[in-house]
């Protein structure tokens, strides 16, 4: 397994890997971006591609790059080899214990994506080489979706599939690329409504697929034509396709969200052709389902800032509305596209008219603004009664804002728009949050996947090492062999070390080979997080051209650890000889009394042969 790890790793660069998640910008020798782990405005976290190690300055996270995906995929360390291995193109033997399942997992998601794949290429076919696909070209022209744009977004067209309605399947089947138990396992089929042979799910529909942000084809979503019920038909759950985690359009919205600097969110697929075709091309849409947590957290990787353009109806207004605290609750900005009256959705201006879109998405507001104005309406200008209402809808929004400082600044706005004091305003308000009136189910959001495997309860990051232990620590982790060093050469011995973490960190460098890096996918959660924040330390003393600054550095850090060792110790022994004393045990104090002189005289004599009396060396260790 440690040849695969190394193998693997040796293979993968940390920063692409990561910049797959994470937006980073180089920053010196190395890369800073947002922390995924926790919601921050600052940079934070931070990514050495020379010493192939994150860690987060903000929440203390860190390690290497199998730790990154275990915390952002939510799998075991297996579980990451297995994606990382992938990636890297790395076979895998199967000898741990959990591999088999795992591995069994994998391979029936890996063939979902396959047969996903080939029927996308059937469809996209069928749509624009097809007699049959004539009237999905119909549709697409009825709805001024260029045939580019479609193409693009590689559209196609679900036959009718004739009496048995198979035509997916014996498509599949005459060509040897999938069994009808396959293709249902991949939601493309299933059994039909009387019991009798497979059916194709997909049957008379314009489709498109449902891509993740690599282009794989997750599932498909598939538009009825005519009055044929339901009108939107999505694959089921499958190992490949989990609705609340997929987009439409992010593959090929990626590249313009970063660019942008904001994602737009909108609700169905013709919505993200319409916006391609008019230029919006940062456009992505949620997959038969309300905006959810998943979703949120897979487009912040890209960006902070989030614009809902949603449907004009009442529907549309309800949904933007729940979506705005599914974005706060991640601590991400978000604006309100308001469509001008009588536009039906996204799709309908881009209709009447193409540069609207981009310019509606250009004035959106903040989130909150616009929902206050909702809230309020016209009860500003109304009778009491009218403001009272007002008040009371305004209230009950303002209570859902996360940030005191934000909902302040709202509840002042509020509060001179209805003529009440800021006071009143936000006393109603905190009562409310108090009181947990808010309706909690506004916040609750579908739960993200469960993880590949189980994994133990992580320990949270302890107190830091002293100073000088830090600095050892961060010598050992950037430079396993001088470890050697230090034990050889400056008698330094591992139980000397106060901090487990730096005491761990000593041992495993140790035990590594010569000419080898420091492993952190071996070490404990606590070790790893630490040995992370100490592999992106500065250290100038360990270039070639440091002259003795090394050297000096060291000797002085094993002076100090030494030093606390023999306090600690002196203490240890003074409270036992008090105890001995105060029982009333002569002997056992003689022999404390003798044993603390003997480390007493050791100490002077230790300090008496090394460096200044008052602590100072050469090189002052931070």
């Amino acid at each position: 397994m440690a040849d695969a790890v190394a193998e693997v790793k040796a293979r993968l660069d940390i920063v692409e890997v990561i910049g797959g998640y994470v937006r980073l910008q180089r920053s010196g020798r190395d890369h800073k971006g947002l922390c995924p782990f926790h919601a921050e405005r600052t940079p934070s976290f931070g990514v050495s591609q020379e010493k192939q190690a994150w860690y987060c300055f903000g929440c203390s996270e860190g390690g290497d790059v199998l730790r990154f995906i275990q915390k952002i995929e939510h799998v075991d360390f297996y579980g990451a080899l297995e994606m990382l291995a992938e990636k890297a193109g790395v076979e895998l033997e199967r000898d741990h214990p959990g591999d088999r399942q795992r591995g069994q997992a994998r391979r029936r998601r890996l063939r979902v994506l396959e047969l996903n794949a080939r029927a996308q290429a059937y469809y996209e076919h069928v749509l624009w080489s097809d007699p049959a696909g004539a009237p999905g070209r119909e549709l697409l022209a009825e709805r001024r979706v260029p045939e580019e744009v479609a193409r693009q977004f590689g559209a196609g067209f679900a036959p009718a599939g004739g009496a048995g309605g198979d035509a997916l399947l014996r498509y599949l089947s005459r060509r040897g690329l999938g069994s009808a138990a396959e293709a249902a396992d991949a939601g493309l089929a299933h059994a039909s409504e009387r019991g009798g042979a497979p059916r194709d799910r997909f049957r008379h529909r314009l489709v498109f697929p449902i891509r993740d942000e690599r282009g794989e084809v997750l599932g498909f979503g598939g538009r009825a034509l005519g009055d044929a019920v339901p009108k939107y038909l999505n694959s089921p759950a499958t190992p490949a396709y989990d609705k609340s985690l997929a987009l439409f359009g992010v593959d090929r919205a990626r590249p313009a969200i970063e660019a942008a600097g904001s994602a737009v969110v909108v609700e169905g697929y013709f919505d993200v052709l319409a916006a391609a075709a008019a230029g919006v091309t940062h456009a992505v849409a949620s997959s038969g389902t309300a905006l959810t947590t998943g979703h949120v957290r897979l487009l912040s990787r890209w960006t902070r800032c989030l614009v809902l353009c949603f449907d004009g109806d009442d529907a549309g207004v309800t949904a933007s509305s729940r979506a705005v605290d599914v974005i706060a609750a991640e601590g991400l900005d978000a604006r309100i596209c308001v469509l001008p009256p009588g536009c039906k959705d996204p799709d309908d201006l881009v209709r009447r008219d193409p540069a609207a879109l981009a310019a509606c998405i250009a004035n959106a507001q903040p989130e909150w603004r616009v929902l206050l104005d909702r809230a309020i309406g016209d009860a500003e200008s109304g009778s009491v009664e009218a403001r009272r209402a007002g008040a009371e809808r305004a209230v009950a929004l303002l209570a859902r804002i996360p940030e005191a400082t934000v909902r302040d600044l709202y509840v002042q706005q509020a509060a001179s728009r209805l003529e009440l004091t800021p006071a009143a305003v936000g006393a109603d308000v905190e009562r409310l949050r108090r009181e947990g009136a808010r309706t909690p189910a506004r916040l609750v959001v579908a739960p993200p996947s469960p993880p590949a495997a189980s994994t133990a309860p992580e320990e949270p990051a302890g107190p830091p090492p002293p100073p000088w232990e830090e600095y050892l620590g961060s010598v050992v982790v950037q430079r396993p062999d001088l470890a050697a060093l230090l034990v050889e050469e400056h008698g330094l011995q591992p139980d000397e070390l106060g901090h487990p973490s730096v005491r761990r960190l000593l041992d495993a460098a140790l035990a590594t080979p010569a000419g080898a890096g420091l492993s952190l996918h071996d070490l404990a959660v606590p070790e790893q997080r630490l040995a992370a924040r100490l592999l992106l330390r500065p250290l100038p003393e360990l270039r070639d051209d440091a002259g003795p600054a090394l050297g000096q550095a060291l000797a002085d850090c094993v002076r100090r650890v030494r030093d606390a060792s023999l306090r600690v110790a002196l203490a240890t022994l003074k409270r036992e000889l008090q105890k001995a004393r105060d029982d009333g045990r002569t002997e056992a104090a003689q022999r404390l009394a003798a044993r603390l002189h003997e480390l007493a005289s050791e100490g002077f004599r230790a300090r008496e042969g090394g460096p200044a009396e008052d602590g100072r060396s050469a090189v002052t260790v931070p």
